[in-house]
C-alpha cells in the first residue's frame, strides 16, 4: 500500500516537472528558431547583395551551413525540418536570382551547397534520433531500475517490520509456553512441584533405578488438624500458611530431592540418594520438628504438626502408584498412633 501511494506520488511529481520543462523548452525553441531564421535572412540577403564576389558568397554559405546544423542539434523535433525548408528555399532563391536573372555561373556553388547542407544534417538529425532513443531507453531503464530499487527497499523494510513482529510473538509464544509448563507442574499456591511433576518424577526415578540398581525413598506429609484452622481462621490464613510450611520445609531439604504439593495439606517428599532407615528417619523428624515450631501469620501465631509415612523402593514398592499408595498407608498409621510422628510402612523403624 505504501509502495504504491508513492509511487502515484512520484508520477505526479514526473509530470508537474516535466510540464514545466516542456513550457520553458517551448519558449528556448522559439527564440533559438527566431535568431536562427534572423541569421539565414541575412545570409540571404549578403548572399545576394555579393553574388558577384566569391570569397564572401562561401563564406557566407559555410555560414547558413552552421546555422542548419545548429538548428538540427539546438532545436528538438521542428529544428530539422525548418532547416531543410530553409535550405530548400535558400537554393531555389540562389537559383532564380543569381543564376538565372544574373547568368553569374560563380554562383552555382551557392545553389548546390544548400542540397548538401540538406544531406548533412539529415545524416546529423539520424544519428541524433538514434542517439535519443538510446538515451531514452537508458533513461526508462534507469527509472525501472530507481523504480525497482524504490520498491526492494520498500519490501525491504516491510520485511524487516514484520521480522521484529515475528520475533516478539515467538519471544511472546515462548513465555506463554514457559507460563503454561510452569501452570502445568508447579503448585500455584506454595511454587512447589505439583501431583503431576511428581508422578512424573517417580515414573523417571523407577525407570532409571531399574537400570542402575538405584534406591530412592518416598515420604508422604500431612498436616494434622488442618481442617480446623481453615474452619477457625478462614481458607486465606489456611493458605498463607501452606505457604509458610512449604517455604520452612525447603530450606531443610537437600538440593537433590523435590518437595512437592499433592493437594489440600498433603505433600510428598521425595529422597532420591540412596541413604539407610536411620538416615531417612533423621533428616524427615528434621523436618518434623520444624513444623512443630509455632507460624506467624498476619500478626497471629499458630502452631501445627504433621504425620509422616514413608515408602522406599524397590522394598516397599515397584511403581510411582505403589510408592504413593504405601507412603499414605503409612502415614494413616502414624496418625492411628498419635499423629505427630514419622511411620515407615514395615514398621521396622
Amino acid at each position: 500500500m505504501g509502495n504504491t501511494r508513492n509511487f502515484i506520488t512520484n508520477v505526479k511529481n514526473d509530470y508537474l516537472v516535466n510540464k514545466k520543462m516542456a513550457g520553458e523548452n517551448r519558449v528556448a525553441s522559439g527564440i533559438k528558431i527566431g535568431i536562427c531564421l534572423l541569421l539565414y535572412l541575412t545570409a540571404l540577403f549578403l548572399q545576394i547583395r555579393f553574388a558577384s564576389t566569391t570569397n564572401i558568397a562561401g563564406v557566407i554559405a559555410q555560414i547558413q551551413v552552421m546555422v542548419s546544423v545548429y538548428l538540427v542539434v539546438a532545436v528538438r523535433n521542428k529544428g530539422y525540418q525548418i532547416a531543410v525548408g530553409i535550405n530548400i528555399l535558400v537554393s531555389l532563391i540562389i537559383s532564380i536570382r543569381i543564376v538565372f536573372l544574373t547568368g553569374n555561373l560563380d554562383a552555382i556553388p551557392g545553389v548546390v551547397i544548400p542540397f548538401c547542407t540538406i544531406i548533412t544534417i539529415s545524416i546529423i538529425s539520424f544519428y541524433e534520433k538514434s542517439f535519443e532513443i538510446k538515451l531514452t531507453e537508458v533513461t526508462a531503464q534507469k527509472k525501472e531500475l530507481s523504480t525497482l530499487y524504490d520498491e526492494l527497499a520498500g519490501t525491504e523494510k516491510e520485511i524487516l517490520q514484520q521480522n521484529v513482529r515475528l520475533k516478539d510473538l515467538n519471544r511472546k509464544m515462548k513465555q506463554r509456553e514457559v507460563r503454561l509448563n510452569y501452570l502445568a507442574y508447579t503448585d500455584v499456591l506454595t511454587g512447589l512441584p505439583n501431583r503431576e511433576m511428581l508422578i512424573n518424577k517417580l515414573d523417571f526415578l523407577v525407570e532409571r533405578a531399574q537400570e542402575k540398581q538405584a534406591h530412592f525413598t518416598v515420604v508422604f506429609i500431612d498436616l494434622d488438624d488442618f481442617k480446623k484452622i481453615n474452619d477457625y481462621k478462614g481458607h486465606y490464613i489456611g493458605d498463607l500458611l501452606l505457604k509458610s510450611i512449604a517455604d520452612k520445609i525447603k530450606k531443610i531439604v537437600y538440593q537433590q530431592d523435590m518437595l512437592g504439593r499433592l493437594g489440600g495439606d498433603e505433600f510428598t517428599l521425595i529422597i532420591q540418594r540412596d541413604l539407610s532407615e536411620i538416615e531417612i528417619f533423621e533428616y524427615v523428624e528434621k523436618i518434623r520438628t520444624a513444623i512443630l515450631e509455632p507460624f506467624v501469620v498476619e500478626n497471629m501465631e499458630l502452631n501445627i504438626s504433621a504425620s509422616f509415612g514413608i515408602a522406599l523402593y524397590p522394598r516397599d514398592g515397584i511403581n510411582a502408584a505403589e510408592l504413593l499408595n504405601y507412603s499414605d498407608i503409612a502415614m494413616y498409621k502414624a496418625k492411628e498412633f498419635g499423629k505427630n510422628r514419622v511411620q515407615f510402612i514395615n514398621e521396622r523403624v
